[in-house]
């Protein structure tokens, strides 16, 4: 059962981006993966993307660059953060454009389905 809602996957760790996609498949969205905030801004020039799921830690420019330049690109995009970084709370700058930090989980989840009823939760707002 496909739910039609497209999210994109940014996560330099190909084990941990995999898992992702994988677990979102079987919940019924479209993820589509990228490896590094360039990519996924790449990415979001092309495609029309619901919910983007985003590493703060990564290649290149990081995390909250990534989200700042999405929401420039999509402005309905919303977000939400999957860290390792177990002290991070999003900027200002962020919260401005409408993160939240219930929106904001940290590595490893034991239950993915967290970020299911996540997306399911922006997408109803």
């Amino acid at each position: 059962m496909t739910i039609d809602i497209k999210v994109l996957v940014v996560d330099d760790d190909e084990p941990v981006r995999n898992s992702l996609v994988n677990f979102l498949e079987d919940e019924g969205f479209e993820p589509v993966s990228a490896e590094s905030g360039e990519q996924a801004l790449d990415l979001a020039a092309k495609e029309h993307f619901d919910v983007a799921i985003v590493d703060m830690r990564l290649p290149g420019i990081d995390g909250d660059t990534v989200v700042l330049e999405a929401k420039k690109i999509q402005s309905h995009l919303k977000f939400i953060i999957y860290t390792g970084s177990d002290d991070y709370y999003p900027q200002n700058i962020l919260i401005d454009i409408g993160m939240k930090p219930e929106h904001v989980f940290y590595k490893p989840l034991r239950n993915l389905d967290v970020l299911s009823q996540a997306i399911r939760s922006l997408m109803a707002e």
